[in-house]
């Protein structure tokens, strides 16, 4: 007799006993079920595009449609961390790190989280919103049944045009503008192939190169590698040529590393191995060049158990997901209410800075620029309690663009207001046409 058969409920429900077999079954099939269903949306990208991808045939926004498979569902934490970890790798080039440490934007930490917010935006936008300009109004849902409507959505072209009229009060090299490109198309297959559930197959791996040098093209950078595998061998030679140690490689990466860190505690040294971890994430070369201590092999350990465990959590355990709410940083779907909704409501007094459509991102750093003044009680507490804990540094206001951002506004807050126009009208050049509705300023 059984301790489960003494239970007083065992025998109301007829049950005496759950056998071992059961159970293991039940396991089985979950496990089974998982690994299958973790699989599906791989092959069926794979089923779609396999044979332009052999023929050399794929378009930048059939390179986009087969990056949202691991960046939209597989593996999108871990994508979305190659990307940033792909942004804080730059900073081990002197002359990328001179030029932000002469703004002086890094040396506060107002300048820092902006920058940082506002790059994760600006990234998230060029990646999750159509290359082509065309949104599908219900391209996100799963249903056959719903009626595909075409949208205008020219927010990727406002985002590259704002970039590149951000980048040109700059003294950026050629040079750092093709490195600054090729870490974004290596550093997702890489750490999809060290800490992922699955490495992403050639077909994956080739269009980030497509994509990449696409938004490089729109860039107006110069002398982008033709293949893949040269660009991997010219990205190898400019480390090995200008990757060294400097002061500003240093102090740019220590600013960076403290805004990502800003919430975790000091006390029993929590912060301390915090900022440990993040050097044993660093290359060799990329630690050296930014003046960081080297790490103890079991730091090194932990670091890679930890995220090998989650890979095999996600790819064995867990099932995929049906659908979230996909972007990054950003909101990504659009329909035709919201979006004629916008329209209506940017249009009806005419272009303000108060009645322009305005979005906001859906997550927030220490200081949430961008975050929406809460209007419920409920909202209110929420903000007071992540104030309490030491998530926020301020609650949402005015002076933290409270009411939203506008992607032809980005940037450092003395730019705010310079540049508006003539990224539109860049935008449009790159569109093809007029951009109307709420991303228009008139």
């Amino acid at each position: 007799m059984t301790l489960w058969t003494h239970l007083p409920f065992a025998h109301v429900y007829g049950v005496t006993k759950w056998p071992m077999t059961t159970i293991g079954l039940v396991v089985i099939a979950y496990l089974s079920a998982a690994r299958a269903l973790r699989w599906r949306r791989y092959n069926a990208i794979h089923r779609k595009y396999q044979a332009k991808y052999v023929r050399g045939d794929l378009s930048p926004e059939e390179a986009q449609e087969i990056i949202h498979t691991s960046a939209l569902y597989d593996m999108p934490m871990l994508i979305n961390y190659s990307l940033s970890f792909a942004l804080f790798k730059t900073y081990a080039i002197p002359t990328i790190s001179k030029i932000l440490s002469d703004t002086k934007e890094l040396k506060s930490a107002e300048g820092v989280s902006k920058r940082y917010a506002d790059t994760e935006i600006m990234i998230s936008t060029w990646v999750f919103c159509p290359i082509s300009g065309k949104s599908q109004g219900t391209s996100y849902a799963q249903s056959s049944d719903l009626k595909r409507t075409e949208i205008d959505d020219p927010r990727a072209m406002i985002a590259l045009a704002r970039v590149n009229w951000l980048h040109s009060k700059y003294p950026i090299t050629n040079d750092d503008y093709l490195y600054t490109l090729g870490v974004f198309i290596f550093e997702p297959p890489t750490w999809a192939s060290l800490y992922g559930w699955r490495a992403l197959s050639p077909m994956e791996s080739q269009a980030f190169y497509i994509f990449w040098i696409e938004i490089g093209r729109r860039m107006g950078i110069k002398d982008i590698p033709e293949s893949r595998e040269a660009f991997k061998q010219w990205i190898h030679e400019y480390e090995d040529k200008v990757m060294v140690p400097a002061q500003t490689n240093h102090d740019v990466a220590t600013y960076t590393t403290e805004e990502l860190l800003h919430a975790v505690p000091e006390r029993f040294g929590i912060k301390n191995f915090a900022r440990r971890l993040t050097i044993c994430a660093l290359e060799e070369n990329v630690r050296v060049a930014m003046m960081q201590p080297s790490q103890p092999f079991y730091l090194h350990a932990i670091f890679k158990a930890v995220l090998h465990s989650v890979g095999l959590i996600q790819g064995y355990l867990c099932l995929p997901r049906s659908q979230s709410n996909p972007g990054g940083a950003i909101l990504v779907p659009l329909d035709k209410a919201s979006y004629s909704a916008s329209t209506s409501s940017a249009t009806s007094k005419g272009p303000t800075k108060s009645n322009l459509h305005r979005m906001h991102p859906k997550w927030f750093q220490a200081r949430p620029w961008y975050m929406p003044e809460p209007t419920s009680i409920f909202g209110k507490f929420k903000n007071q309690m992540g104030l309490k804990f030491g998530l926020y540094d301020q609650l949402p206001g005015e002076g933290l663009r409270s009411e939203g951002y506008r992607l032809e506004e980005m940037g450092p807050v003395r730019f705010e207001k310079l540049g508006n126009e003539e990224a539109i009208r860049n935008a449009e050049k790159m569109y093809g046409c007029p951009i109307t509705g709420p991303f228009s300023r008139n």
